[in-house]
């Protein structure tokens, strides 16, 4: 008897179920987990399920690559065996997940609240990998298996999804707004590092009293070498932080306020948080690439990365000093303002 005979399962969630067996069959894994589960869920994704992926950035490749990353695990630790793929005990019990009003078969978002029940799950792992908090999963899984209508449905997405939210942050300006380029000493572009083939510089400067802003603007002159490595280039979750690789690679930006508190950006600060940090902040409010072709051979292409940052608090007297590095252009720099100049660089506006 086929595996899949086994479990009362709607067409959408028998097909989720084939689709993790084919998974699991081309890793040659003998163990058919959970992680394989939601990787059928969302392959085979309709409706709802979609709007979930898209709403924490899963996609295929993206789990796939979570679950290669579970594979070699368990190898290094001697756990992973060759063979037929097998329905794992978690994966069965989330199978069998009855509907709540205990009528008709399981479907999709009942399988994917047996995946998620089990916080040490492979499904969570994989969520966990990729930058998700199972309870935020949760949070909408437990409305899924309630089988709202349509228009519920994207109510709720939309009161959750913080991408679309107009509420604004406790701190930095509001996410539709951007700082004003403001000229510093005179000047409306300053030069902080240069080297023979990039230069680093800040175009902007602004304050709105709690805390301040500024816009580098990063220019590589050779191709072959990588673009500043501000964020990985996962996909970030809404609320979540990242991981980064802190090699020659990584473009390292590092603010001194004048109490001598270090804030980088190796460490990527939540922006819609409830309650203030006790410690500054260093928030990335977003980032612009483009790649200009010269119409000169003599002249190299060019790469510009151009992003803006927030910082918080405000310091109330002394010197800010920003101070960037990036090994792989031989590039190091520093630049310096007072804080009473933030008083009349003006503020973040439109």
């Amino acid at each position: 008897m086929a595996m899949e005979e086994l479990f009362d399962l709607d067409d959408q969630a028998r097909l989720a179920l084939d689709v993790a067996r084919h998974a699991a069959l081309a890793n040659g894994d003998s163990h058919c987990g959970t992680e394989y589960l939601l990787y059928g869920l969302v392959a085979t994704g309709r409706g709802s399920i979609v709007e979930l992926s898209e709403l924490f950035a899963l996609n295929v490749l993206r789990i796939d690559r979570a679950i290669e990353r579970l594979v070699e695990t368990r190898k290094r630790k001697g756990t992973f065996i060759d063979g037929p793929p097998l329905l794992s005990l978690r994966a069965r019990e989330a199978l069998a997940t009855p509907r709540l009003d205990g009528s008709g078969p399981t479907g999709t978002f009942e399988v994917l609240h047996g995946l998620l029940r089990d916080d040490d799950s492979g499904a969570c792992e994989v969520l966990r990998y990729l930058g998700v908090v199972p309870d935020e999963a949760r949070r909408l899984v437990a409305y899924g298996i309630q089988h709202l209508s349509q228009h519920e449905v994207d109510e709720l997405i939309s009161s959750l999804d913080r991408r679309t939210s107009d509420s604004k942050p406790w701190w930095g300006p509001p996410p539709n707004r951007r700082l004003r380029s403001i000229a510093i000493d005179g000047r409306s572009i300053i030069p902080v590092a240069e080297s023979e083939s990039a230069r680093v510089e800040v175009t902007a400067v602004g304050s709105d009293g709690r805390g301040f802003g500024f816009t580098l603007t990063t220019t590589s002159r050779r191709s072959w070498v990588l673009p500043p490595l501000y964020v990985p280039n996962e996909s970030l979750i809404p609320g979540l932080g990242a991981r980064y690789n802190n090699g020659p690679d990584f473009f390292l930006l590092q603010l001194v306020l004048p109490d001598g508190t270090v804030m980088d950006n190796r460490h990527i600060a939540e922006r819609f948080s409830e309650s203030a940090p006790a410690d500054g902040r260093l928030l990335r409010l977003g980032q612009r690439d483009e790649r200009t072709s010269l119409n000169d051979r003599r002249l190299a292409d060019q790469h510009v990365v151009i992003t803006d940052w927030w910082a918080w608090p405000l310091p109330e007297t002394g010197t800010v000093e920003l101070r960037v590095s990036w090994p792989a252009e031989s590039l190091m720099g520093t630049f310096s303002f007072d804080v009473t100049q933030l008083g009349v660089l003006g503020h973040t506006g439109n």
